[in-house]
């Protein structure tokens, strides 16, 4: 009761009201302290234990429900306090809450500039990209592109054995190596996390290049990007098979020349990539 009512009267007024001595009252509030702390401090080893049991992948809930099993009553929200406290959480869990914070902290995708129109006239105006894989006996081999869609010549392309923002990134640089790509062209993808992590817009933003996107699990909003991969495949990678990454590096490197420089296409008018971006250039 004085406990409840302090905070409105004084505490000697109040132990003198329901006569109790002020000393009295200090060392009932110290054993119902230690009584808390002992039972927490129980509490807490229950919990630390049923966590350990569940291979270390129980959640507070399954938690609590595992110490009612045992008989011992805990609130939920507590059971949650001390997990917390102590960092008792899943790797599955932690990876979760980790990947919730990145897409929290990340800014919305851009729009499509593009909306499947493929046309273009001027060189390195318009780029689209992908990521795709080949097998090999060492593991996956990863291939970025960089198509410029006036000439569907590839200016820019990096392998490597993960797909991470870096191999995009590399694939970029090496098409801005090209000297075909102008300050204001527009870079279009799909919303693979590679292309959306902070990595690559800011590399994009480095060069003053727009990002473009399509609407999510559709392939056909970055179709000249497939296509490119579509030809690779048929044409020269589904009939080798590959021992190492790099000779799929090699072989990925040959085909590309190939194409950008020999491969007639009949979007061209029969001419080879290489060929268009001459065309083009002569005409502006």
């Amino acid at each position: 009761m004085i406990t409840r009512l302090k905070a409105q009267f004084p505490v000697t007024f109040l132990c003198d009201r329901f006569g109790v001595s002020r000393s009295r009252y200090y060392e009932a509030l110290a054993a119902r302290a230690d009584e808390r702390a002992t039972k927490r401090g129980v509490l807490t080893a229950a919990v630390i234990t049923a966590f350990t049991e569940s291979n270390r992948v129980a959640g507070y809930r399954k938690v609590t429900h595992a110490l009612a099993r045992q008989g011992i009553s805990a609130n939920r929200k507590t059971v949650n306090r001390i997990m917390t406290e102590l960092g008792l959480i899943s790797p599955h869990a932690l990876r979760h809450f980790r990947t919730a914070k990145r897409r929290a902290n990340r800014g919305s995708d851009p729009v499509d500039l593009l909306e499947r129109d493929f046309s273009c006239v001027e060189v390195g105006r318009l780029l689209v990209g992908d990521i795709t894989y080949v097998p090999t006996k060492e593991g996956w081999l990863y291939v970025a592109t960089v198509i410029d869609l006036a000439s569907r010549c590839v200016i820019g392309h990096a392998s490597g054995p993960r797909q991470t923002s870096g191999l995009i990134i590399q694939a970029l640089r090496n098409a801005k190596a090209s000297g075909l790509v102008p300050v204001g062209a527009v870079f279009h993808s799909d919303h693979g996390t590679q292309y959306r992590s902070k990595k690559f817009i800011n590399e994009c933003g480095a060069h003053g290049i727009r990002r473009s996107m399509g609407a999510r699990f559709q392939c056909w909003d970055n179709a000249a990007a497939e296509s490119f991969f579509s030809k690779l495949k048929s044409e020269r990678l589904d009939w080798t098979t590959f021992t190492t990454r790099h000779e799929a590096t090699l072989e990925v490197d040959d085909y590309i020349a190939h194409f950008n420089t020999a491969r007639l296409h009949q979007s061209l008018d029969y001419i080879t990539p290489a060929e268009k971006i001459k065309q083009l250039q002569q005409a502006a």
